[in-house]
């Protein structure tokens, strides 16, 4: 997508396989597709893909097969958090250091999540929201890599599975998902001062695994980008965030 034409283009190489439940992550410029499953199986494949050649790269597999991982880049590691190994799901957690091409796991996480929300924020991997054996959750958790342990973070108000998380104008965002009964279009802001969440806003639809994603345009601070089958865009500002009044969102 291209936010300067408004334009969606296909002009980029199909992975090699037909993957649902992926997770991705851009690290050293080139985009990460990461476990999913191809409607037979659970996988472990991962690929790049290098935008100067054009080309996905099968890269090292993780150790476990996961669908419905989320993936995040910090300090140069890429990380594959939670997911399904096609059975249940998982609270594990894989680093892979990408010169080296190889995954080591790291601690796990404090609860079982798949199709679970997750970012980078403040020099923490943030995992919030996703489903357990049983139910759709509003917990959430945080890593420390520093100490290679996971601490609570206070829940979110709705119980959120397929949650996209992102950090917008350094504020923490959660958008969307499904809480059992109904998908959502609500937006939850997290407050680092006062560990709390606060509701923010409607998108136009409600959404379900969304994927969600943060360009710098030069007009506004940040722009955030969500889109499943239908595409909204956020026009937001740090003061639109920072008083906690409502954004704008508009259909592309």
């Amino acid at each position: 997508f291209d936010p300067q034409t408004n334009q969606w283009s296909n002009d980029i190489a199909p992975t090699s396989s037909c993957r649902t439940s992926v997770g991705v992550a851009v690290l050293d410029g080139c985009l990460f597709a990461v476990g999913g499953q191809d409607g037979i199986s659970c996988l472990n494949l991962v690929e790049k893909y290098d935008p100067s050649i054009q080309r996905w790269l099968r890269v090292a597999s993780m150790g476990t097969k996961r669908l419905g991982v989320a993936v995040s880049v910090l300090d140069g590691y890429l990380y594959t958090i939670g997911g399904s190994d096609g059975q249940s799901p998982l609270s594990t957690v894989e680093r892979c250091d990408p010169k080296a091409n190889k995954w080591l796991s790291v601690a796990s996480m404090n609860t079982r999540r798949k199709h679970l929300g997750c970012a980078v924020y403040n020099g923490y991997i943030y995992a919030v929201g996703g489903r357990d054996d049983a139910t759709e959750l509003s917990t959430a958790e945080r890593y420390n890599p520093k100490l290679n342990q996971w601490s609570p973070v206070v829940a979110m108000n709705s119980r959120r599975s397929g949650v996209g998380l992102a950090v917008v104008n350094n504020h923490l965002m959660a958008i969307g998902g499904f809480y059992g009964a109904a998908y959502l279009k609500s937006v939850e802001l997290y407050d680092s001062e006062s560990n709390s969440w606060k509701l923010h806003g409607r998108m136009n639809y409600r959404r379900l695994g969304g994927g969600v994603g943060v360009i710098k345009i030069q007009q506004y601070d940040s722009i955030l980008y969500g889109s499943n089958s239908t595409s909204n865009i956020l026009s937001t500002s740090s003061d639109d965030l920072k008083n906690r009044s409502l954004s704008t969102y508009v259909d592309l």
